[in-house]
């Protein structure tokens, strides 16, 4: 089921961070050992094996916005 919480970013050197919430970390587990970072207009981080739907789901963004 999707969710919506928002989050303040956090500066951290020269980038800004944001906390993830905890039962998203719980659910993926082990599959956050490394996160992949997929966007343009809208940013979505994908747990190893979701990339390439993640990938597809900005791609499905971007083609909205140019109509």
């Amino acid at each position: 089921m999707g969710f919506k919480i928002e989050r303040k970013p956090f500066k951290i050197g020269s980038s800004m961070a944001v906390t993830l919430p905890p039962a998203w970390c719980n659910y993926y587990g082990d599959r956050m050992a490394t996160l992949t970072l997929v966007g343009n207009t809208v940013l979505i981080l994908a747990p190893q094996g979701l990339e390439a739907q993640a990938q597809r789901m900005i791609e499905e963004v971007e083609a909205m916005n140019e109509k």
